[in-house]
Parts: C-alpha cells; sequence; structure tokens
C-alpha cells in the first residue's frame, strides 16, 4: 500500500478505548505545544509593542543622527560654524529636519522645590523645529518668538507649577577658567505653555527654549552644541550616518540614536532574548512529553510493529510510522497556537479591556453586596505606571515563522529516538509474547 506509513501514523494518534490514557497524553503533548506557541506569540508580540514604542517615543524628541566637533563635549568647545554644516546636510537625501541645539544639565527652583533638570534650547524664528513644536499642548505659537520656557505636563504636575510662572534656573555659564572654574549662571524664565511626549523622563526633566535664550543663559555666543538630524526611514540610520559625515568631513563625528542610546537599548534587546529563552523552554518541554507518548504508544503497538515487519515493512517505514505521529502532534499544537497566538496579540487591547471590565464589574458588585466601602476601579496595566494610553503590540512575521518552525522541528526530534527503537524491534519476539 502507498504511502501506508502516513495512513498507519494518524491512525495511531488515537489508542484504543481500554488504554486510552495514551490518547490522552497525546492530547497533553499537543496541548504543550500549543500553549508554548500561543504564549511566546502574544508576549513576543507585546514586547515588541513595548519597545517599539519606547524607541519611537526617544526618537520622536531626540535626533536620528547627532552631529558634533571633534571635542571633549564641553561647551566652549561647540560648533561655531553650525549654520554652514546644518546648510549641507539638509542638501542630503532622506533628510527631512536639521536643528542645530544646545543642551546641558541644570537645576530649576520653584517656589521650596528644588530639582536636577535637562535644558535643551532649539529653534529660532527663522527656523520653527516642527518635530518639537507638534508636541506642545498650550501657546505653540509662542515658542521661539516669546522669551520664556515649556515644561513637560508631568513636571508642572508634579510641582504644581502652572502657565505664567516664573521659574528659576542655574546653570554651569561661560568658559571654564583656572581660578574660578565653572561659574553659575541664574535666570528667570517665564512658563509658556506645556508639552507632553509621552515619555516620562522627557516629560518630567526636560525643559525646551529657543536657541537664542540658550545661548544667553548658558553664556556662550553664537554656537551650538550639536546638530540633530531627522530622516524619513530610521532603518537606514547607519548608511545616511556614513553619508553626511563624507559630505562635512571628519574633523566632525556623526553618531545615530542607536549609539547615543545604546544602554537603553541594549537592555531592551537583552530583556526581550532573555524571555525569548525562557518561553522557549516550555516548547522543549513539550518535547519530552512528545517522546513520553511515543513510548507509550510504541510499547501499546509491540504487536502491530512485529505483524508490519513480518509482512515485509522495512525499520525505515516502521520508523516513519513513529516520526510521523511526533510532526503530527507538532503540527496541530502549532497550528492552534500560531492562529490563536495571532488573533490574541491582534486584539490584545480590547482583551484587556473586556477583563478589565470583567473584574471591575465583579468586585464593584461584591463591594456593595458586602458594604466593604468606596471601591476604586483597578487598572491591569496602570498609566501612572508604564505611562502608555494603550497596551501596544507588533508582530513580527519573521519570528511567528521561525517560532513555528522551531516548534514543528522540536517535535519531530523529540519522536527520533522512540521511533528508532521501534525500528529495532525483532517481529518473531514481539508477536511470540503479545
Amino acid at each position: 500500500m502507498k504511502f501506508f506509513e502516513l495512513f498507519i501514523g494518524i491512525r495511531y494518534l488515537k489508542s484504543k478505548k481500554s488504554q486510552g490514557f495514551i490518547s490522552f497524553n497525546t492530547l497533553l503533548s499537543i496541548f504543550i505545544v500549543f500553549i508554548g506557541v500561543y504564549i511566546l506569540i502574544v508576549v513576543l508580540s507585546v514586547m515588541n509593542g513595548f519597545q517599539g514604542q519606547i524607541k519611537d517615543k526617544i526618537l520622536d524628541v531626540n535626533s536620528h543622527i547627532s552631529v558634533s566637533t571633534l571635542s571633549t563635549g564641553m561647551m566652549d568647545d561647540a560648533f561655531k560654524e553650525y549654520r554652514e554644516v546644518s546648510d549641507k546636510i539638509r542638501k542630503l537625501n532622506h533628510v527631512t529636519s536639521v536643528n542645530a541645539y544646545i543642551q546641558g544639565q541644570g537645576l530649576f527652583r520653584f517656589k521650596r522645590n528644588l530639582g536636577p533638570v535637562v535644558i535643551r534650547g532649539i529653534g529660532s524664528k527663522d527656523n520653527i523645529p516642527q518635530d518639537i513644536v507638534r508636541f506642545i499642548t498650550e501657546n505653540k505659537a509662542g515658542f521661539c518668538y516669546e522669551k520664556g520656557i515649556y515644561i513637560g505636563k508631568e513636571m508642572g504636575a508634579r510641582y504644581g507649577i502652572e502657565k505664567g510662572n516664573v521659574i528659576e534656573l542655574v546653570v554651569p555659564q561661560g568658559r571654564i577658567t583656572a581660578i574660578t572654574g565653572i561659574m553659575p549662571g541664574i535666570e528667570r524664565y517665564k512658563v509658556l505653555g506645556f508639552f507632553k511626549t509621552g515619555y516620562y523622563e522627557f516629560d518630567t526633566k526636560l525643559i525646551l527654549m529657543s536657541l537664542p535664550d540658550a545661548q544667553r543663559l548658558y553664556s556662550l555666543g553664537d554656537v551650538a552644541y550639536e546638530i540633530g538630524v531627522k530622516i524619513d526611514d530610521i532603518y537606514k540610520m547607519n548608511r545616511i550616518s556614513l553619508d553626511i559625515q563624507k559630505t562635512i568631513g571628519y574633523e566632525y563625528i556623526t553618531r545615530t540614536a542607536e549609539e547615543n542610546n545604546y544602554n537603553l537599548f541594549y537592555a531592551l534587546q537583552l530583556e526581550k532574548l532573555i524571555m525569548t529563552v525562557i518561553l522557549f523552554l516550555v516548547i522543549v518541554s513539550a518535547g519530552f512529553t512528545i517522546m513520553g507518548t511515543i513510548v507509550m504508544v510504541v510499547m501499546e503497538k509491540r504487536r502491530a510493529i512485529g505483524i508490519l515487519k513480518s509482512m515485509g515493512a522495512k525499520p525505515g517505514s516502521i520508523m516513519s510510522i513513529f516520526v510521523l505521529e511526533g510532526f503530527f502532534i507538532g503540527v496541530i499544537g502549532t497550528f492552534l497556537g500560531v492562529m490563536l497566538g495571532l488573533a490574541t496579540s491582534l486584539n490584545f487591547e480590547a482583551i484587556i479591556t473586556w477583563i478589565e471590565n470583567t473584574i471591575n464589574f465583579v468586585m464593584a458588585y461584591i463591594y456593595q453586596l458586602f458594604e466593604l466601602g468606596e471601591f476604586y476601579r483597578i487598572s491591569i496595566v496602570p498609566s501612572n505606571v508604564y505611562y502608555i494610553d494603550t497596551i501596544p503590540t507588533e508582530v513580527n512575521p519573521e519570528f511567528v515563522a521561525f517560532i513555528a518552525a522551531a516548534a514543528i522541528f522540536l517535535s519531530i526530534f523529540a519522536a527520533i529516538f522512540p521511533a528508532w527503537q521501534a525500528s529495532r524491534q525483532r517481529p518473531v519476539e514481539t508477536i511470540r509474547y503479545e
């Protein structure tokens, strides 16, 4: 019979009614493969979404590529020819915006509140940085036209700062001298408005002002600290960075956002890798379950194996039967895991919202029934902790395909040893003792 191995392999997925435990083991193996694939797809899709959102928020405010001088990074060694260099960069392909800026550490003081801040001076009346202005929620028209500062909404809420209030900024001012070092500069600024980037570190510690105001604050004159470049495709950062380097010359340094935020991006990648390895162990555990299942099937089918070998079945055919059984277990479990994993990932926000509403409905009913007091709504992903409005998910088709292929491969691999043992059985002995 042609393809009899396939036919028998499918038959062996079921067991006799008298030995239903083996069929239960088959279902358990399928379930473990399914749950491993399902969890991997859902968890990694959510992690990809979180990482992507963090990167987007950082790159929205920061530049994709930064250009600086070959200096130690001190303010007194900043760009003097930043206008000429900026004009050269603007002429390159894929460049969407070029903005010189000054950025430095400082302290702010408002009433009795004192804390560290990052001060960024960017833009002027002749060059309004629209990629920064779009984050301003109040008084966008005043940016670069009025003397003052813009702070994050979170910072304003934390310290009770309102629009129109005046705060003091303390910064290191002027050049370093051997006698006095760096003298502190203190200036008072009116809060012109607020911005919200969606990234907690920026919205609680970043202060924005125009480049001319920052130059006066730091007593630097007509210079910039760096030039920030944004491009139309962040996946081409390295190539465009090299193009910029060739255009402006090697007396300047170009760095991509990944290089400037190496520790953060590396930590995100490492976290993802560790989580992948841990979750992948679930699929590996399914391999051992499949191995045990097929060993039990081999024990159950000893008589049938003997009959097949006595009828002329070759050891390779016997081995193929049980390898196919592992293959079918892997395919069924992987298919269910991929389908439900994708469905969950693509509708994760709606599922979480439904779970939240269900939990809050039940808890509110219990509080009311037993008169436990006022019930406060529970949030599974509180925005004040994760600082996001939605739960982001990002499905990577290549990684889903890899997970599916790996799960099927492990299922086949787990079946090889018991299948090999079955192929070595002698027909006379198996029939005699059965």
